[in-house]
């Protein structure tokens, strides 16, 4: 595991964050969120209708 995703696990300490989660931790918009979510550049888990996205993938972005 890298120091991102241990970063990102000790403050969230939960394994899949919301859009507005997201959106706060990378400081845009959720326009921005689903953008890049469309775009490929963020990959999403759709459950029960909402849309989630992993630490690893987050970790994953922020490190590219």
């Amino acid at each position: 595991m890298n120091n991102t995703y241990q970063a990102l696990h000790n403050k969230h300490q939960k394994l899949l964050l919301n859009k507005n989660e997201i959106a706060e931790e990378l400081r845009v918009s959720t326009a921005t969120i689903d953008r890049l979510r469309k775009s490929g550049s963020l990959k999403s888990k759709k459950i029960g209708g909402g849309i989630f996205f992993t630490l690893q993938e987050l970790a994953s972005y922020i490190d590219a």
